[in-house]
């Protein structure tokens, strides 16, 4: 089995030789179990002080190509020959996958048009704008659609290579690495890691200046109408020009705001989750509690374990 890690200019460089060092790894497992190994190859557009490249001009052929994780801090410009040697790698039977932001390479090849697909969940409101053909499910942490493999944040390129471990090679290898490497499997969502962004794409001051109202008087009762009002707008006006301005509605904004704050609230204080509840505008604990896990897949009590700061 033959793997390609594309090597992109602003790769995350530890994650591009974690998952070269994890498939070293199953081969040393797999050579004491006369398994066949898995080599992996960097490719890129050139070579690096950093990596050992093979030229995309080389028209060898994977059974899985792997994008690990990169930054971006502007607009995503992906040279064409990158984008056509995906194309032809999927012609030619290989499996494409990706780790956080690899997916936006994946998606503009368009062969995620129309299927399943997961990024990094900070990411997800601008992959909708770019990519609104692709059915996107932020709160996976991968998503198998047979020929295109997709993980979420930074850290699921881990549960990406034992997946293809376990996947097209052996599931006692993917377990036995998984231990060796203390690393969680039964993570599914990423919901649980997931801060509510208030990343605006468009911009609308009126809708600013009541967002930020908002955040500064989580523990009042809110209605439409104030908030409308606020800006002196009708309720009409007011949710066509919310929803335009952040994709969802004022009333889901405000209970993303508010478990958001429960959320602070239960890893850096040791208030009770009714203090909390009332902290953030509700008075039925239980309704409270069943929005916040919802929203995080998880209960508040194991949210505080899993998350909180030592208190002094």
């Amino acid at each position: 089995m033959k793997i390609a890690i594309l090597i992109l200019e602003e790769v995350l460089k530890s994650t591009a030789y974690g998952i070269e060092e994890i498939f070293e790894l199953n081969n040393k497992i797999c050579k004491s179990k006369d398994e066949k190994i898995i080599t992996t190859q960097f490719v890129g557009m050139k070579s690096n002080r950093y990596f050992d490249c093979k030229d995309f001009s080389q028209k060898d052929k994977y059974d899985v190509v792997i994008i690990p994780p990169f930054s971006r801090n502007q607009e995503l410009n992906i040279d064409k020959q990158i984008i056509d040697w995906l194309l032809l790698q999927h012609h030619n039977g290989a499996i494409l996958t990706s780790a956080c932001l690899g997916s936006f390479i994946l998606a503009k090849t368009k062969l995620l048009d129309n299927k399943k697909a997961t990024t990094h969940w900070a990411y997800e409101e601008l992959f909708k704008k770019e990519f609104p053909n692709v059915n996107l499910q932020i709160n996976k942490i991968l998503i198998d659609e047979k020929d295109i493999i997709t993980a979420g944040g930074v850290n699921a390129y881990l549960d990406l290579c034992l997946y293809i471990i376990e996947k097209f090679h052996s599931n006692r290898t993917s377990t036995q690495i998984a231990n060796l490497m203390l690393i969680d499997r039964k993570r599914e969502s990423q919901q649980s890691y997931k801060s509510f962004s208030t990343i605006f794409l468009y911009d609308d001051k009126q809708i600013k200046e009541v967002v930020l109202w908002m955040k500064e008087n989580l523990h009042k009762q809110i209605s439409i109408e104030d908030l409308a009002q606020k800006v002196n707008l009708t309720q009409r006006t007011f949710n066509r020009r919310f929803k335009k301005a952040l994709n969802t509605s004022a009333i889901q904004y405000l209970q993303n705001l508010r478990v958001e704050k429960a959320k602070e609230l239960l890893i850096c204080t040791n208030k009770s989750f009714s203090e909390v509840t009332f902290e953030v505008g509700y008075f039925d604990e239980n309704s409270f509690r069943k929005l916040f896990k919802s929203k995080t897949s998880i209960n508040p009590i194991d949210y505080r374990k899993r998350f909180q700061q030592f208190i002094k």
